[in-house]
């Protein structure tokens, strides 16, 4: 199985954010009542691999469509901040 890419981030205060492109080398999605990107962080520097795309390693958001134990199958996503501050995974659907 491959990992799915995160194809965007519009999360630019992430330190794995250069240019809407996320640079850790996995992400995990998922919270028990949202699909926040639980890899956000903030630092004074950038982190990742700055030739990297990130990917999904893991998603617990079990109630997504896109999820197969614990796994997103999606074939890319974009995460994002919403209105609410929260950044979360932009691509979650409601099974």
């Amino acid at each position: 199985m491959q990992m799915p890419t995160v194809h965007e981030c519009t999360a630019t205060s992430c330190a794995y954010n250069n240019d809407h492109t996320c640079h850790a080398l996995a992400i995990t999605v998922g919270q028990r009542t949202d699909a926040r990107c639980d890899t956000f962080t903030t630092a004074a520097s950038h982190g990742g691999d700055p030739s990297a795309t990130g990917h999904v390693g893991a998603c617990t958001m079990s109630d997504c469509r896109h999820n197969v134990d614990l796994e997103c199958q999606a074939p890319g996503i974009r995460v994002g901040v919403q209105p609410t501050e929260v950044v979360d995974c932009l691509t979650y659907a409601p099974a």
